[in-house]
């Protein structure tokens, strides 16, 4: 039987060349698949200067909510009072305390939580009403993106000052509310003004 050192001699070469690989990639081997560089996400873009969003109206300005830098500007400028509409909920994400800051600044500071549009209540009317009534000086109404505020100051303006919804609403247009969505829609304009009788 000679096949015995033929297949000696075969595993003996499978071996040696086993042995020869250190298991660095060879010179003539394809690279290794490489991963992909991961795009860059989007950088969000820089909100416009708080001043850019502020809607004064007389001696109220009617805001998103400011930053710090922007609490200590406004007190600069003559801003006596900050009534926030924000709940407690939302303010203890902010990052900083603002009703300490700005009574640090020489501000009134009135906290009147409205919590989404069941918020909107006459009780939360009154309670606004009473807070214009107790002090003098610019006041900044603010809420997280003014809409509330807006809306709040709006009834306020038709109950305390006599305008009517419509003209009430057209001083916090420069918010977006006004022209109406659904004016922007049909493309013609839309007048309010109350209904016959009150809802009850």
């Amino acid at each position: 039987m000679r096949r015995f050192p033929i297949l000696a001699l075969a595993l003996g070469a499978t071996t040696l060349s086993a042995c020869m690989s250190d298991g660095a990639p060879r010179a003539d081997a394809p690279a290794p698949p490489t991963a992909a560089a991961a795009a860059p996400a989007p950088a969000t873009p820089p909100a416009p200067p708080f001043d850019t969003r502020v809607v004064r109206d007389g001696s109220v300005l009617i805001a998103p909510q400011p930053l710090a830098a922007d609490l200590e500007a406004l007190g600069a400028k003559g801003v006596r009072r900050v009534i926030n509409l924000r709940t407690s909920e939302e303010m203890a994400t902010l990052g900083f305390d603002e009703a300490a800051l700005a009574q640090s600044k020489g501000m009134a500071y009135t906290l009147l939580p409205i919590a989404g549009n069941a918020g909107f209540t006459p009780a939360a009317l009154d309670a606004f009403s009473a807070a214009m009534a107790s002090g003098e000086g610019d006041v900044l109404l603010h809420c997280a993106s003014g809409t509330r505020a807006a809306h709040l100051y709006a009834a306020w303006l038709v109950r305390e000052q006599g305008l009517s919804p419509e003209d009430a609403m057209r001083r916090v247009g420069p918010l977006g509310l006004w022209p109406m969505p659904m004016e922007r829609l049909l493309d013609r304009p839309l007048k309010l003004d109350y209904a016959d009788a009150p809802r009850g």
